[in-house]
């Protein structure tokens, strides 16, 4: 493993250089990486101190500063404006407070505000970096290159910015870098944590211009929005082009750096245990631990192959760093998941999910599953004291044949609580339960949640109605892949207003701005979100006017009033809430 290129970013969101050396400090990047950004009019700036990255005139909400030109010989930098302004290019000295002034100047000629603060131009000598301890950012290429090959769209490494190219390493692995120390030389980095991409990556370095959706393109075929790692110094020295990277074998200094997140990392398969009928249950370790922070009973595991294939399981188990889940054998990626061997490492991310026991367990709660959808069930079920707090709790599960294993496990687990619950198996052996009779068990319950195939779910649907279940209490589970090109379903669709109540910003939507999550962070307004495929829920707003579109239906389920912001665009004019 060795340094490919290094990239230098003297002025924060605008394009970089390419040199072939530089110096890094203790908690800083490379000599004058990032050394000033320019306030985007959101905020009062303190001197000399880290910002949020929304706070600054950044590409991810001005694609246009892909068409500046930088170079630097620190502390000097030079920029030059589009060649469509004919501005003449500008030098100036970061140390030099009226340098600093005249460059403030000529970024405020050419670059629009945002807001309605007046504007500085900060300068950060440990750089004004996205993460405030991360100093560093290393990209994989050939992670990259397969993005590329699936996706069938060409992805520079460059479009995803990083300060040094590494070589030598297979796709993926570099998640495997986090919580290891790589020493360069006399350099020691901490890797902390893998990059969640924005829509910055939709920029082509080379032609300037928007020509993809980089963050769809990620969940789309890798199942998350993540694309390199970041590592924080904690030994100086210089890095230079084509110098080995190796990973030092005692990791102090790193581990306590690296924050929990839900972001991709290997997991170690503990055990593969085949239940009968075509289902195999893996039990996982988290390296980090990180699943006990985030776990709430009925959320799910994302598991990444490296074809790349992924799919999602309910977490049936967690005891620790230690996950349970179960996987039907269907299908070429469960197919794969299922014969891991144990001692095997595989990428997982999560947990992930709104369904979980606190939000949809009501006084009395109907779970209605098919098949491997009884997983949802066994993850619910797992937060026993929510669980006994449903007074009353209706397991109606349908499948074929003899009581496979893991309804023998719900019951024992049933069995175990204080709750009233009642088990309903239904055998499809001499046919299939229809919407009539499913209706019986649903009288009186305050919430029904749904976890099986789409035609089972339909089916389950028209039972809620037919019971008088209104659609805002039924919780539904739909695992999909997402593989379709958002882009190609809406091109045609008309411009709309888009007004946000509780950020008073309004702008106008078009095609060219993606789904409305890509285009209110475009905006500098932050949803929450996950998945960013349909399938988590996690950025649901609150429509308060006007009609959206779902060019392609999510698998998530939200309430009447609300919208999923990462497939959605306008159908017309909007207004949003929180």
């Amino acid at each position: 493993m060795r340094i490919a290129q290094i990239f230098r970013f003297p002025i924060k969101g605008l394009p970089g250089e390419k040199i072939d050396s530089a110096a890094v400090r203790k908690g800083s990047g490379l000599e004058g990486d990032r050394r000033v950004a320019f306030g985007n009019g959101t905020i009062m700036h303190r001197e000399d101190q880290w910002e949020s990255c929304l706070s600054f005139t950044i590409l991810k909400n001005n694609k246009s500063l892909q068409k500046w030109r930088v170079h630097s010989r620190p502390p000097l930098i030079t920029m030059t404006a589009p060649a469509s302004t004919g501005a003449a290019p500008l030098s100036f000295d970061v140390n030099n407070q009226a340098d600093m002034d005249a460059a403030r100047a000529y970024l405020s000629k050419y670059l629009p505000p945002q807001g309605p603060i007046p504007r500085k131009l900060v300068s950060a000598p440990q750089g004004m970096f996205d993460s405030r301890l991360s100093g560093i950012s290393i990209i994989n290429p050939n992670t990259v290159a397969e993005l590329s090959r699936v996706s069938g769209v060409h992805m520079d490494p460059r479009r995803y910015r990083g300060n040094l190219l590494i070589e030598g390493v297979p796709a993926y692995a570099e998640y495997g870098l986090i919580g290891k120390v790589l020493r360069i030389g006399d350099v020691r980095i901490a890797i902390t944590k893998s990059i969640a991409r924005c829509s910055a990556t939709s920029v082509n370095p080379v032609s300037t211009e928007v020509d993809t959706n980089g963050p769809r393109l990620l969940a789309t075929y890798f199942g998350h929005i993540h694309c390199g790692i970041y590592g924080t110094v904690l030994e100086p020295g210089v890095l230079e082009t084509g110098a080995e990277i190796q990973i030092e074998d005692d990791p102090s200094g790193a581990e306590e750096l690296v924050p929990s997140k839900v972001s991709p990392r290997f997991m170690t398969v503990l055990r593969n245990q085949e239940l009968g009928a075509g289902v195999v249950e893996l039990l996982l370790e988290d390296p980090f631990g990180w699943i006990d922070g985030h776990y709430e009973a009925g959320m799910h595991l994302r598991v990444h192959l490296p074809d790349p294939l992924w799919r999602n399981y309910t977490i049936t188990s967690v005891a620790g760093s230690r996950i349970g889940i179960d996987v039907r054998v269907q299908g070429e990626a469960s197919s794969k998941i299922a014969q891991l061997n144990e001692g095997e490492q595989v990428l997982v991310s999560g947990p992930y999910g709104v369904l979980t026991s606190t939000k949809v367990l009501g006084a009395c709660t109907a779970i209605v599953s098919g098949g491997i959808g009884i997983t949802p069930a066994l993850g619910l079920l797992g937060d026993a004291a929510a669980a006994n707090d449903s007074r009353k709790l209706r397991i109606i599960h349908v499948e074929r044949g003899r009581a496979s294993a893991l309804y023998s496990r719900l019951e024992q687990m049933a069995s175990e609580l204080k709750s009233s619950i009642c088990l309903n198996r239904i055998d499809t052996t001499e046919g299939r339960p229809g919407p009539a009779e499913i209706a019986q068990y649903l009288q009186g319950c305050d919430s029904v949640v749904v976890c099986g195939p789409e035609k089972f779910t339909s089916m389950v649907f028209e039972a809620c109605e037919r019971a008088g279940i209104p659609a805002s209490q039924i919780h539904r589970e739909v695992f999909a892949s997402p593989t379709t090109d958002l882009d190609r379903l809406f091109e045609d669709y008309p411009s709309a207003e888009v007004t946000c109540r509780d950020s008073r910003r309004s702008f106008t939507w078009s095609a060219k701005d993606g789904v409305l999550l890509e285009a209110l962070e475009d905006q500098g307004v932050e949803p929450a979100s996950l998945c960013r495929s349909g399938s988590c829920g996690e950025c649901a707003v609150k429509l308060l006017r006007g009609r959206v579109s779902y060019p392609l239906e999510p698998s998530a389920r939200v309430e009447q009033d609300r919208i999923l912001t990462c497939m959605a665009v306008p159908a017309g004019d909007i207004e949003l809430g929180a």
